[in-house]
């Protein structure tokens, strides 16, 4: 390759997500991009959650690329180059977010050499993926009705919403409103965000087991292994977690911990295709599902490449500049057979929604 770049776009996210903690109003992105002789050859996105963020999180990958100019489109061995490069500084966080961005370039520019989506070079064929819409409301009226809009429009058999309300009976009621919309066919998952303490997860977890819900994600903070591992004793709801494990030296601490029932990493934290495919391997070892987190595109062609796959978490941050959206059909996400991760950008919305950064 002859130069790894970087650009970034603060667009809106319409409806804006919600949870107990904050509303995330905007999609800051910071797109990588490998270069060639002939032109652009690769990119990748990634979502670094607020634009004070876009910044440091474009010039780290501008940085970093720097030194990668002239050689060889080889991920998973620069990925092992840079991680221990960074190893003083840090890997986690922004760093290796940037990194993230990075790998995911070189591995869609592989792509794009060889005329294969993704998945095909990691030796897995296209397939249709289900998916769980995970819903961006707050509160009982407002997820009840995206809820049943979900289920109407993508047919999702799966739905995922925030609760963390103050009182329990508001999260119970949340699950009763939804569960309403949706019909007894419909898997319910909720999420708290790290949000509760290790007696309040009890408690609410016992009161949501009762009402059939399939899965408590992040109940309580993502480094308090002990906890989890002393609520899944406590529990027959499983716990889900994974999407704030930095690489997969984090995810391996918590599969031994025993910490979670089900998993599901995030392609930009657990760094990137190369991280991916180590994540995928423990979780095959320690027999775990594997779900995905966000970033719908990459996540299409790495689930079926992963021995567990679980579900692909349909929550579009980059569709309205994409050309070719994610299409799902009957609750399942179709994989495109486009090469590389399938990302084909809308130029026009790009600019719209430029950063100076």
């Amino acid at each position: 390759m002859r130069s790894l770049t970087a650009r970034a776009v603060d667009a809106p996210l319409d409806p804006p997500l919600r949870n107990s903690l904050n509303t995330i109003p905007r999609a800051p992105l910071v797109i990588a991009e490998v270069q060639t002789a002939e032109g652009p050859a690769g990119c990748a996105y990634v979502f670094p959650y607020t634009p004070a963020a876009l910044g440091p999180t474009a010039a780290l990958v501008r940085n970093i690329g720097a030194g990668l100019a002239d050689r060889p489109l080889a991920p998973a061995t620069l990925w092992a180059e840079l991680h221990d490069g960074l190893r003083i500084l840090g890997t986690e966080g922004l760093v290796q977010i940037a990194l993230s961005a990075i790998d995911m370039a070189l591995w869609d520019a592989l792509g794009q050499a060889a005329g294969q989506p993704l998945c095909r070079l990691l030796g897995a064929a296209p397939r249709p993926l289900p998916i769980y819409a995970s819903l961006r409301g707050w509160g009982a009226a407002m997820l009840a009705e995206e809820a049943g809009r979900a289920v109407a429009t993508l047919g999702a058999r799966a739905v995922k919403f925030k609760l963390g309300q103050a009182r329990l009976e508001d999260d119970l009621e949340t699950v009763r409103a939804v569960r309403g919309a949706v019909g007894d066919g419909v898997d319910i998952l909720v999420d708290y965000n790290q949000a509760l303490s290790r007696p309040e997860a009890e408690r609410r977890g016992r009161a949501l087991q009762a009402l059939d819900v399939r899965w408590l994600e992040e109940p309580l903070p993502v480094d308090d292994d002990a906890g989890l591992a002393a609520l899944r004793g406590a529990l027959h709801l499983p716990v889900q977690g994974g999407e704030n494990w930095w690489g997969p030296r984090g995810m391996a601490r918590a599969l031994a911990a025993g910490a979670v029932d089900l998993c599901m990493p995030d392609a930009m934290k657990i760094g990137g295709v190369t991280g991916w495919q180590q994540a995928a391997a423990l979780a095959a070892a320690h027999r775990v599902p594997m779900s995905s987190h966000i970033f719908i595109e990459a996540s299409a062609q790495l689930l079926p490449a992963t021995p567990t796959a679980h579900l692909l978490e349909h929550l579009d941050i980059a569709g309205p500049l994409l050309r070719s959206p994610l299409v799902v059909r009957e609750g399942m996400a179709q994989v495109p057979e486009r090469p590389g991760l399938g990302l084909e950008w809308d130029e026009a919305a790009l600019a719209r929604w430029r950063a100076e950064v």
